[in-house]
Order: structure tokens, then C-alpha cells, then sequence
């Protein structure tokens, strides 16, 4: 069984005219939401063993591949990694627009599990070793792996970042079509979210002045106007 893990934030650097994307693929020693810790160590016999053979692709879809790696390395924080020149294909390009943009802010491994325990401690899962296939960007509300992050831990000011670069890049952008449908269901979830949000705290106490109220209307008018001008 194919099994994926997801990484925010894990974008280091890109390289626009080089086509080079550096960064992380997996976090080592952190408890994730399903409660799994990846294991310094974890990549690696994999990566002795098959490292010529582990693909980089466009949210895990083998039909998409970008590459391989150049770099493939465990270090202290995770599996850092750096990519080949991206190949040049359409959807390629699309993500290095993305990368740009800064709509495409997370990677992920496809692995199997091979060995590991159960830490009653931690309450986790330790995974001690897995066998890698790919490494892949993943595009936020985009992939069912990845689904959109909620808006319930974000402030007004971080919702509003998100939106605005989502609408800048579906009303300025040069992709195709097949990526603008992705940026608009990334879009329609973060209305949908902040909709949800506005009506479930009606009943509840107010946040704090740091956190999100009643804003969200105010975000789906925005986004609903913005929608009209398409």
C-alpha cells in the first residue's frame, strides 16, 4: 500500500531560469495529524538502494513526471532534496509559475511503510524505515491527499494573503487550462471555509482581535465580485 505524507512550508529556494526547485520532501522526529513521526534514518536504505529510481512528480500523478533528483539527502531537519532541471512540459512550467507566485508551498513522498512501532508513549506510530517511490509538489485543494488548508487556525490577515494571491493568479497568470481549473476548486474551498467559519461562530464567543469573527462575509463578497469580472 502507496502511503503519502505531506510537508508545509517546504519549499527553500527556486531557480526560475535554471528550472531547479530545492527544499524538503519529509520532516524528521515531528508527530503529523495522523499521528505518525518519520525517523531520522527513515530514507535511509532507500536511497542506498534506489535512489537512480525515485521520481519527482506533479501531485503524485506518474503520468506528470518533472524528473529526478539531483540531490536526494537525509540532514538533521528531513529528506532535503534538489531537482534536476524541470523537464519542458506544460505543466512543469505551470508549477514553476506557481513556486513563483507562492501558491505551491508544500512536497510529499509516496513510500511504503517497511518497519516500524508503536510508540503508547507518544501515542504515535515511529516510523523507523520506508521504501521511497517518488517525491512530489502537491498543489493545495488540488489533491485528495492535500486537501485545502482550513481557515479555523489562520487570522484574518493570512486569509486575506491567501485569497488575494489565489485571485492574482487566476486573473493575471499564463497557465493552462487545466491549472487555472485546480486554482479556482483552491479558491471555491477557501470561500467555502471561511463561509463555514462565519456561520459555526454566530453561537460561540468572539476570537480575539488576532483571530478570525465574522470577516469571512466580507472575503466572499470580495471573492464573489472579483469571480463576476471572469
Amino acid at each position: 500500500m502507496i502511503e503519502y505524507k505531506s510537508l508545509s512550508g517546504s519549499v527553500k529556494d527556486i531557480d526560475v531560469k535554471k528550472r531547479v526547485v530545492t527544499g524538503y520532501l519529509s520532516a524528521f522526529e515531528n508527530k503529523d495529524l495522523v499521528g505518525d513521526i518519520m525517523e531520522k534514518g527513515a530514507f535511509s536504505k532507500t536511497l542506498n538502494e534506489r535512489k537512480g529510481d525515485i521520481y519527482f512528480l506533479n501531485n503524485h500523478e506518474w503520468s506528470q513526471p518533472h524528473g529526478k533528483f539531483n540531490i536526494l539527502r537525509e540532514d538533521k531537519k528531513g529528506l532535503y532534496f534538489e531537482s534536476n532541471p524541470l523537464i519542458d512540459t506544460s505543466y512543469s512550467t505551470d508549477l514553476m509559475k506557481l513556486y513563483e507566485a507562492g501558491i505551491v508551498k508544500e512536497h510529499s513522498v509516496g513510500y511504503q511503510t517497511v518497519k516500524s512501532i508503536k510508540d503508547r508513549g507518544q501515542d504515535a506510530r515511529i516510523l523507523k524505515e520506508v521504501r521511497l517511490f517518488e517525491g512530489s509538489n502537491v498543489t493545495r485543494g488540488a489533491n485528495p491527499n492535500t486537501p485545502f488548508l482550513g481557515v479555523k487556525s489562520l487570522t484574518q490577515k493570512e486569509i486575506n494573503i491567501e485569497a488575494n494571491i489565489l485571485m492574482k493568479a487566476i486573473k493575471n497568470g499564463t497557465f493552462t487550462d487545466e491549472t487555472f481549473m485546480l486554482l479556482e476548486i483552491a479558491l471555491k474551498q477557501l470561500q467555502q471555509d471561511a463561509y463555514n467559519l462565519g456561520i459555526s461562530l454566530k453561537d460561540d464567543e468572539p476570537l480575539d482581535d488576532t483571530q478570525l469573527n465574522l470577516e469571512p462575509k466580507l472575503l466572499i463578497t470580495e471573492i464573489n465580485n472579483f469571480r463576476k469580472q471572469l
